[in-house]
């Protein structure tokens, strides 16, 4: 048995564009055994992982949702990112 808990919503200040043709997302996760994590440089892929995404153009318009899924021993770190990529 497993339980999801969302920990975060943010969105970027930059609103959301009216040309909303392309939207882009990615996601990033860590488990973690017995709650232990020492660094989160997992996170560093996520804005990488975008780019890849739209490499043309701007992103614009990101949400990111953070969660966290409960298991026995173990849990997982869950970091989403949603966007736009504006020509």
């Amino acid at each position: 048995m497993n339980c999801v808990q969302l920990q975060s919503i943010s969105i970027n200040p930059v609103p959301i564009p009216s040309e909303r043709n392309k939207p882009i997302e990615s996601e990033v996760s860590r488990l973690v055994f017995l709650g232990f994590n020492f660094d989160n440089d997992f996170l560093n892929e996520l804005p990488e992982e975008l780019k890849k995404k739209c490499p043309d153009g701007k992103i614009k318009g990101i949400v990111t949702k953070f969660e966290t899924v409960h298991y026995f021993l173990f849990h997982k770190y869950v970091i989403k990112a949603k966007g736009y990529c504006v020509k």
